[in-house]
């Protein structure tokens, strides 16, 4: 199966595409020799009954020689609403020629370079699917192939659209614009400038990183969907019991947990440190200061409140330190049940 990675923390999502091992390969990925297509990609998740989780996003395919070069970028916000608030930017950038595949790690900044060994085979974009009619995609006419699940839209090779739905999440990718024949330059091909690691030096160590990093979401949820078709299994909201779900919404939301499992208690730490720094500050500069840190994990756990200040004096800093007093109070009320969690079932729980 051939599945793309998705950025750390949640990591980079998926290019939904399921891809068998055994099937024969064509020469050529596309039958159309070069193009750039640009992908809305959209995801909808109710994670608990408190929970909601959303993905907005955006992809790019360049593409040129029938798809045997090709650049797959990606880029996007993923959020969660509700008891469990939670944000993060993420982008992804992989580069394929007919010999090898490029990945960027831009957490690490580098490159990982492995062979190309995928076949690209109608067969592979299809299996375990039926042709079932003709829609429009971006004004483009594609098969429409289904099984359970997975919805996909394919014209001469290029998946322009790809649904999937499991246990009351959806994921979706569409092509909103398409040109063919167009000529795609070397920049557009242009890796960051990042040091380049083989993938066979790593891969001794991918069992340890596998088992310290959960898999990304797309991958859990496109891997599901992939076992009900293989196994032929007749999947419905109706015949799922709640114990699979609860352990497939735990599975896929690892990543978001363990981020705030980190998130916090920093967040009570920085609060306790703001209110002893407010304290003593004598200008809005110095409050500004005092409020940086709490302020950038405020964003980054989609926690409202604006905390820049622009006038100093004893009203603004008797109001500002009684709402910090309440939000740490709040927080830290939630602290002994959070440390005890195991999964995001648990920790929605408690945030509510």
């Amino acid at each position: 199966m051939a599945l793309c990675n998705y950025v750390r923390v949640l990591g980079v999502w998926c290019i939904i595409d399921f891809a068998g091992l055994h099937a024969e390969t064509l020469s050529h990925p596309f039958e159309v020799e070069s193009g750039v297509v640009s992908y809305e990609i959209s995801s909808e998740a109710v994670l608990t009954p408190d929970t909601n989780l959303s993905i907005l996003g955006t992809e790019k395919l360049r593409f040129s020689d029938w798809g045997d070069v090709r650049v797959e970028e990606e880029e996007g916000r993923i959020q969660t609403f509700g008891a469990l608030r939670h944000q993060h930017e993420v982008k992804h950038f992989k580069k394929y020629t007919k010999d090898s595949v490029i990945t960027v790690d831009y957490q690490n900044e580098q490159l990982l370079e492995r062979k190309n060994a995928t076949g690209e085979s109608m067969d592979e974009k299809t299996r375990f699917l039926t042709h079932t009619g003709q829609e429009e995609v971006a004004g483009i006419l594609c098969d429409v192939w289904e099984g359970v699940g997975v919805k996909k839209y394919i014209y001469k090779g290029l998946v322009l659209g790809s649904e999937l739905t499991l246990f009351g999440v959806t994921y979706a990718k569409k092509a909103k614009s398409v040109m063919f024949d167009v000529n795609v330059s070397k920049e557009d091909y242009k890796t960051p400038d990042y040091p380049l690691q083989e993938f066979a030096l790593i891969r001794n160590n991918i069992a340890t990183q596998n088992s310290a990093n959960p898999q990304p979401f797309s991958l859990v949820l496109a891997q599901a969907v992939q076992d009900i078709n293989e196994n032929n299994t007749s999947h419905s909201e109706n015949n799922s019991t709640d114990e699979e779900r609860m352990k497939f919404i735990n599975h896929l939301g690892e990543n978001i947990y363990k981020r705030q499992k980190e998130l916090l208690p920093a967040l009570l730490i920085s609060l306790k440190e703001t209110r002893e720094c407010l304290q003593t500050a004598k200008s809005a500069i110095a409050a500004n200061e005092c409020t940086q840190r709490l302020s950038e994990l405020k964003m980054e756990s989609a926690q409202e409140g604006e905390m820049y200040v622009l006038l100093w004096d004893e009203h603004q800093k008797s109001s500002l330190l009684d709402r910090i007093e309440e939000e740490l109070i709040e927080l830290e009320s939630h602290m002994v049940c959070i440390n005890r969690t195991q999964n995001i079932t648990d920790l929605s729980n408690c945030m509510k």
